[in-house]
């Protein structure tokens, strides 16, 4: 009899024993959380980032003010709302949903940027050398205060490169306020010149010419041939082109007298990320 009981009571704590893991387990999937880079985060709507951060704090079991919320998250399999729970966050989570309300709302220096101003404002991208020279583009109203208050800083940058020449204008690209894109256009002799920059404070980590000419360095003629170069950039994504071009004799005119064409053109391309411009 006596080992029967003790049968009895050894299966029931193994029982137990079993069902705390299993339930430990669930416990462990439903609350694990995904921490999203600021590249991907920057892909999402505003609507999906209030959803992303509020995510941490439904994870906990945490039952929601607003009405839509606990409707979105109810039809989550691992959601379990518990009215009595007390959310206390990690600092790495704190963080997170900190950086997470940055993007979904950008302070007032951050919206100065190009992937701002394209998201909310008004379409930038493409962009090119001609794009950025008409009249249509025109975001220098938009950009105003951010030129002004970084122009010493970003002077200093360029100073150190040599494509300051006969004046500049710059423009925040990414909104990155630890490793900022940006472009410079410059003009040397009324030549342009145009750079992408990737710096953090006032090193240069990465620096891209993306408008020049071969001319203006004095090398190659209208005759034996020349190349220029010029650039694509749609958001995240730039193409430099690289084109090389001669004189196009037979179609010379009294208004055109140097006509070129085309002869081939090499393209580079590059991805923009929170760390800087990679070549591809």
């Amino acid at each position: 009899m006596k080992k029967v009981l003790l049968f009895l009571l050894l299966c029931t704590f193994l029982s137990c024993k079993g069902q705390n893991e299993t339930t430990e387990q669930t416990k462990q999937i439903a609350t694990s959380f995904e921490f999203l880079s600021e590249e991907v985060l920057k892909t999402k709507t505003k609507e999906e980032l209030r959803l992303i951060r509020n995510e941490v704090f439904a994870r906990k079991g945490y039952v929601f003010k607003s009405d839509d919320l606990n409707q979105y998250f109810k039809t989550k399999s691992w959601y379990t709302p518990d009215a009595t729970v007390k959310v206390t966050l990690s600092d790495e989570e704190q963080s997170y949903i900190d950086r997470v309300k940055n993007i979904e709302n950008p302070s007032k220096e951050i919206d100065k940027c190009l992937d701002y101003i394209n998201d909310n404002i008004k379409k930038v991208y493409p962009i090119s050398q001609s794009i950025m020279e008409s009249n249509k583009w025109g975001l220098n109203n938009y950009l105003g205060d951010y030129y002004e208050s970084n122009y010493d800083r970003i002077e200093s940058v360029i100073l150190k490169k040599g494509i300051y020449c006969d004046g500049f204008y710059f423009y925040n690209i990414n909104c990155n306020t630890e490793i900022e894109t940006i472009l410079v256009k410059a003009y040397c002799n009324e030549q342009p010149i145009f750079n992408i920059l990737s710096i953090k404070g006032s090193k240069i980590i990465k620096i891209v010419k993306v408008v020049d000419s071969s001319l203006r360095e004095g090398e190659g003629d209208f005759e034996e041939g020349f190349y220029d170069i010029d650039f694509k950039l749609d958001k995240d994504d730039l193409e430099v082109y690289k084109i090389f071009k001669k004189w196009d004799k037979e179609n010379m005119t009294e208004e055109n007298q140097y006509p070129t064409k085309e002869i081939r053109r090499e393209v580079t391309k590059y991805k923009l990320t929170d760390q800087g411009i990679v070549e591809l």
